[in-house]
């Protein structure tokens, strides 16, 4: 009930009676009008000096009655009547009497509650405020999906893009004010090893591990559906798609698997050394490996397609986004590529240390180092736009949303920077920080997530870099107990985690913000 009342998505319009608007007459009758109405008797003089008045032009007309209340002006009775006069017609429902689209096109400029609250004054209105595609362009500028909804707001709210909103807007209260938090579902496998990488798709996580397998574990169940034997060495990095999952091993293959039957369906060889790192795009994936390489395979028929080499050693993380590869190696250097021409177009030196994490949106190139600096590359040109500085040792992990970096960092602190100006918004430190080493960030609607080698997973706001609350607090925390890895999802929160000295099961940590089953 609190929800719904600062929510205020009002479902029913409030019986309001909207007063027409009054017509004017037409210059031609309306001595006619006036002076065969019962309620205003007009005498002769005031018929007459009528009669000169519609007989004047217009910009005579604007004249006489300026001079007509200028003689007034003492008089407040008679101000007072003219006012009353004059009003109702000025008080016009503009949303109703414009075309229908042009009153869309002025709504949707409105914030949420204030087209909600809009809906309330009349039965006009409210059909109005109402429309689909005028909540649809609100989702839109918001950045919300439509989203398949269970029963909560199906029964009261019959627009589809208006419950995806009120469906946001309850999940972004519950991650920051639900009390108490989810119980956590708590998936225990690859006993007391490291879990490496981790993937999650809404319905399902894979987690891949130091002990030479990958698990599938269902949402639904809360049971692990497979176990992927194959890899003759530790796992290190993974992939997912629809229906296939592509790992990376130190055995110095990549293999891909189905993901609804666990069978390993290609087994990708070529590199010398550990796999590193994958990124995915469509059927293509890129693969970076200890061997100094980059490699191109089409996951679908298993070929390798391109191979990319120039780096002096280790390759540590690659993005893709169909057109350029970018690659960070502990060479210090980015390399972008052409993979189809097998062309590196840029080197991108200025780092002084290993190139641990990289960011790609098809623009800019965001990198994190060993030598504590961030830099801002622009990937045509291939020229460094901004070093962003503050951070005091390896950038573990960054996610960028627009012109929004949130970086996490060894030094236990979270950055939030504009990369289009290079400054730093926020340092999300204080009290509340992480007590060591940042390991992984997310941006989850307003919010930052953060895990660290404390054993704590915490929340901030994304707009101010406020504190809002820890999530996940381990049993072992401060005690060896670490998060190594989180996936975030508008509705759920993923976490990786153990211990570095026993004290904590290895396990997969689930927060299910949506346990109303108001959204699915």
């Amino acid at each position: 009930n609190n929800f719904r009342e600062q929510l205020d998505l009002e479902l029913v319009p409030s019986p309001a009676i909207t007063t027409p608007s009054p017509s004017l007459p037409s210059s031609s009758n309306t001595i006619d009008s006036l002076s065969s109405s019962p309620s205003t008797p007009l005498s002769a003089d005031v018929l007459n000096w009528l009669s000169i008045f519609l007989a004047m032009s217009n910009d005579d007309r604007s004249r006489a009655t300026e001079a007509l209340i200028r003689t007034c002006s003492t008089n407040t009775l008679q101000l007072n009547h003219i006012k009353n006069q004059i009003e109702p017609y000025f008080q016009r429902d503009f949303i109703r009497d414009l075309p229908r689209e042009l009153a869309l096109h002025i709504l949707k400029y409105l914030p949420a509650n204030d087209v909600a609250r809009a809906s309330r004054t009349c039965r006009s209105w409210y059909a109005t405020c109402n429309d689909i595609l005028l909540w649809k362009r609100i989702c839109h500028r918001k950045k919300i999906p439509l989203k398949q909804l269970s029963t909560i707001f199906d029964d009261t709210i019959d627009n589809p893009w208006k419950r995806s909103y009120a469906c946001h807007k309850h999940l972004e209260y519950i991650w920051q004010h639900g009390q108490p938090l989810p119980e956590p579902l708590v998936l225990r496998g690859h006993e007391d090893f490291v879990i490496t990488c981790l993937q999650f798709d809404g319905k399902r996580i894979v987690s891949g591990s130091d002990d030479n397998s990958l698990k599938i574990w269902s949402i639904a169940t809360g049971k692990c559906e497979q176990t992927l034997i194959g890899h003759n060495g530790g796992v290190w990095c993974s992939e997912m798609t629809d229906d296939l999952i592509v790992s990376g091993s130190t055995d110095r293959t990549i293999r891909v698997w189905n993901i609804n039957t666990g069978i390993c369906q290609h087994i990708l060889y070529g590199h010398t050394s550990t796999v590193r790192c994958l990124a995915l795009h469509g059927d293509i994936v890129v693969s970076g490996s200890r061997d100094a390489t980059v490699r191109v395979w089409n996951i679908r028929t298993g070929e390798r397609l391109h191979m990319l080499s120039g780096h002096t050693a280790a390759v540590r993380c690659v993005c893709y986004n169909g057109k350029y590869v970018v690659s960070g190696a502990y060479d210090h250097t980015i390399r972008v590529w052409l993979p189809d021409q097998e062309r590196c177009v840029h080197t991108l030196e200025g780092h002084t240390n290993r190139v641990y994490s990289l960011v790609f949106d098809g623009k800019h190139i965001v990198s994190g180092s060993l030598d504590c600096m961030i830099r801002v590359w622009d990937v045509e040109q291939g020229t460094c736009i901004h070093q962003l500085t503050g951070h005091l040792s390896l950038t573990s992990g960054m996610q960028l949303r627009g012109n929004i970096l949130v970086s996490g960092n060894a030094d236990s602190t979270v950055k939030i920077w504009n990369i289009e100006s290079g400054k730093c918004l926020h340092t999300l430190a204080g009290r509340n920080k992480h007590a060591s080493a940042v390991t992984w960030v997310q941006v989850v609607m307003n919010y930052v997530v953060s895990s660290g080698d404390d054993g704590t997973v915490k929340l901030w706001d994304l707009n101010t870099g406020d504190f809002i609350r820890n999530l996940v607090t381990l049993e072992s925390a401060g005690n060896g107990g670490v998060v190594w890895r989180i996936k975030c999802t508008d509705s759920a929160l993923v976490c990786a985690a153990g211990s570095r000295n026993s004290t904590e099961d290895t396990k997969v940590i689930m927060l299910d913000f949506d346990r109303t089953t108001i959204c699915s």
